[in-house]
């Protein structure tokens, strides 16, 4: 009996699963014709793995609809060859005239080195936390 207790405390010790807690990542620059708006949503558990990742990239243009027409191609192309990977989806929330909205769904251990680069994505949440604390990128 108590060989019994002694492993249930073990256990509630170390924790019986995985957890998952989730940050919010966002930057925001600012130019005379348009303002991009980067904002990722990361999903981790308590083993530090980075599980999900949501990336959402907002373009706006109060003034130049032909900026946005450039951005829209551009992510055509882009989208495109992303879809061909592991653990992306691509859902396109916004397309207006003056905003487009892309969102990336990320499956991240899935994924694998040359798509984790494009998003600027680390498997190991301290580590991912460490870089986006070095660009001065403040998660939440």
């Amino acid at each position: 009996m108590k060989k019994i207790f002694l492993v249930l405390f073990v256990l509630c010790l170390t924790g019986c699963g995985n957890k998952d807690f989730t940050k919010t990542c966002e930057v925001e620059i600012k130019s005379k014709d348009l303002v991009n708006k980067e904002t990722m949503e990361v999903s981790f558990n308590n083993k530090d793995e980075v599980t999900n990742v949501i990336v959402t990239r907002n373009y706006i243009s109060d003034e130049y609809s032909s900026t946005i027409n450039d951005i829209k191609e551009s992510a055509s192309v882009y989208n495109n060859a992303l879809l061909k990977k592991d653990g992306v989806k691509i859902s396109i929330s916004k397309d207006e005239e003056n905003e487009y909205e892309v969102k990336y769904y990320l499956d991240v251990p899935k994924m694998d080195e040359d798509t984790l680069d494009i998003f600027d994505l680390q498997k190991n949440s301290v580590k991912f936390f460490n870089k986006m604390r070095s660009k001065d990128i403040e998660c939440k």
